[in-house]
């Protein structure tokens, strides 16, 4: 049987050994895989985001194609507004959306996703390649 006493003193020795632990900051490179972890989880996560910027750029037909239940390739084509060709440079860049200039635009916001995180998420989480075409190549307001 085992006693208080020796599990007490077993405690104190975690507890003891535990302060022998650095804290250490995370880099950057890190942090950020970290944190697109926490936006794609899994497979249906990257499709939940993928249909909603489908639907946020308008689609009414969309397909959505797996390969090996997503674990290999998922594969969105829609029939969406695109992405016009002025914002071809910061489509995957962190915190950069169409939806928000300042806070207070989030009273407004009437879309899914508004961001920017989820296609940058899915650029540090996986092999991602993006094929768009306008619709109407003289917007630029998507």
């Amino acid at each position: 049987t085992i006693r208080k006493s020796h599990l007490l003193s077993h405690a104190l020795i975690l507890a003891t050994t535990s302060f022998r632990i650095m804290i250490k900051k995370i880099n950057a490179k890190n942090i950020h895989r970290i944190c697109s972890g926490q936006v794609i989880v899994d497979a249906s996560s990257a499709i939940k985001e993928l249909l909603e910027n489908a639907l946020d750029a308008g689609a009414t037909v969309v397909e959505i194609h797996l390969f090996s239940f997503g674990l290999n390739k998922i594969k969105v084509v829609d029939n969406g507004n695109g992405i016009s060709s002025s914002n071809f440079d910061f489509i995957g860049n962190k915190h950069h959306t169409s939806k928000l200039i300042q806070f207070e635009d989030l009273e407004s916001v009437n879309s899914f996703g508004f961001r920017g995180e989820a296609i940058n998420s899915l650029c540090c989480t996986s092999q991602l390649s993006i094929h768009t075409r306008e619709s109407n190549p003289t917007d630029d307001s998507n």
